[in-house]
């Protein structure tokens, strides 16, 4: 019969103690990992994405601005910039942007409420959207 060599050194203390340093370290690196990864996809909402276009829209709009204005109480500004009036204003289910009076582009949709506030230099923009999500966003403006 042959002779089978045996491994007799086994399991060791010193061996799983070295396991669980290693393991001890990682975890919180796991852990870290995990908290950025969920806070990261809650920034993808869709909603918040459109949000965070609207604001870059307006802030260009708002640059080098002759005069700004409230208009339909709250509902929306005009702005006056290089010769051509800008009306934002919030519409059934979406904030909208016209040139001159006319035209219909939307800026941001699926908006049940949005309001503009006018404080001197400062604008503030509130919206509350149809799945009660509500942002809010201000400009300091200024004058060419």
């Amino acid at each position: 019969m042959p002779r089978i060599a045996k491994d007799e050194r086994g399991f060791s203390f010193i061996g799983s103690l070295v396991d669980l340093m290693v393991l001890m370290l990682l975890l919180p690196l796991i852990a870290l990992f995990f908290t950025f990864a969920i806070s990261f996809s809650n920034s993808l909402h869709p909603k918040i994405l459109e949000w965070q276009l609207f604001t870059e829209e307006l802030k260009v709009y708002l640059r080098d601005v002759d005069s700004i204005q409230e208009i339909n109480n709250g509902g929306g500004i005009r702005i006056s910039r290089n010769g051509e009036e800008y009306d934002i204003e919030s519409y059934p289910q979406l904030v909208r942007k016209q040139k001159f009076r006319q035209g219909h582009e939307p800026m941001l949709t699926g908006v049940e409420s949005c309001s503009f506030r006018v404080d001197g230099t400062k604008l503030t923009v509130h919206a509350i959207f149809s799945d009660g999500l509500t942002e809010e966003a201000e400009y300091v403006l200024t004058r060419p």
